[in-house]
């Protein structure tokens, strides 16, 4: 198994992406594509980790530049060339810690959409106070959806956790204002409906108070609403984190206090290595998002993540999912 690692991409590339590849190397769970320019490569790693080759190319999606003007002048830019790698067969996935706009048209141009699938959305698995997790779709993808399409979220959602986690049956929940059936704009309304008929496990309307309560193993939104729900979720995690950190300073605790409580918290830090990255699910292959501002430790545990998506075969259950999931879900 391989994958394509865009090391262009993200706000500490190429140093920091290349450092997360290498502690993933030695793992040996896949060989890694790195995908980039050759010198920049070679001048952060002199000698190549095992399993590794370097894909080179000189074009990269620049800051501020906009996705499909930047793909369609630039042919071969690495995160064209790494979704390529997929498309061929020369790569399992690629991952990708640049813009999320380019790697969804990337997505798009060079692999494609699962059969019936309309919007890939980017999911996100988010800490809960249980410790089971929770994957959050859309979290950005797409801010105009329909009620089939949220149908398809979770579908593909709870696709993705079961596998994740080898869960037989996913909980499917449905963000929303309130919690009793009825609540919510037209679209959580006629999305409700949908989801109560489906073959899901569905538990109805969650409200994000509720949330890291672990009340649902998916959470199914529109991308607009998802991405203003982890971004407030990454400053409040922020902002608790920094006035903790400041009262630890201050309250005299023994080392050893101090560092089971800094333990606990980690997991609910806005750079948990456990929370890394997310597949655009409904892609043809697999296709990882990561954070822009991803160290080396979170963009090697978004590769352990990319990895386990291929090996549990993701995108097939998805497709069988679909398929049989006849005409509301289309």
């Amino acid at each position: 198994m391989k994958i394509a690692v865009d090391v262009m991409g993200g706000d500490f590339a190429p140093r920091e992406i290349l450092l997360g590849a290498q502690i993933f190397a030695e793992s040996g769970a896949a060989d890694l594509i790195l995908v980039g320019r050759r010198s920049d490569i070679e001048a952060i790693l002199p000698s190549l980790p095992q399993g590794c080759e370097i894909a080179d190319t000189p074009e990269f999606v620049e800051m501020g530049e906009a996705p499909a003007t930047a793909l369609r002048k630039k042919r071969n830019t690495s995160i064209a060339l790494a979704a390529r790698l997929v498309k061929e067969g020369k790569a399992q996935g690629f991952l990708s810690a640049g813009s999320t706009g380019a790697q969804m048209a990337a997505s798009l141009l060079e692999i494609g959409r699962i059969p019936g699938v309309e919007r890939p959305p980017v999911a996100v698995v988010m800490p809960t106070v249980n410790n089971t997790g929770l994957v959050v779709l859309d979290v950005g993808a797409n801010v105009d959806c329909k009620p089939h399409q949220l149908l398809q979220f979770a579908i593909m959602g709870a696709a993705y956790f079961e596998r994740l986690y080898t869960s037989e049956r996913a909980r499917v929940g449905l963000l929303n204002v309130g919690s009793e059936p009825g609540k919510g704009n037209e679209l959580a309304k006629a999305t409700y409906v949908l989801l109560e008929k489906a073959d899901l496990n569905f538990v109805g309307n969650v409200e994000p108070d509720h949330m890291f309560e672990g009340v649902c193993d998916v959470l199914v939104c529109d991308g607009f609403d998802g991405n203003i729900l982890l971004k407030t979720s990454e400053g409040v995690s922020e902002a608790v984190n920094q006035a903790l950190k400041r009262g630890l300073a201050q309250a005299n605790l023994p080392p050893e206090v101090v560092q089971k409580i800094q333990n606990e918290l980690r997991r609910f830090r806005v750079d948990a290595p456990e929370y890394s990255g997310g597949p655009l699910l409904g892609i043809n292959g697999g296709s990882f998002v990561c954070h822009g501002k991803s160290k080396a430790p979170v963009i090697a545990n978004a590769l352990h993540l990319a990895a386990r998506f291929v090996v549990s075969d993701v995108v097939g259950l998805i497709a069988r999912r679909l398929s049989n999931a006849g005409p509301a879900a289309s």
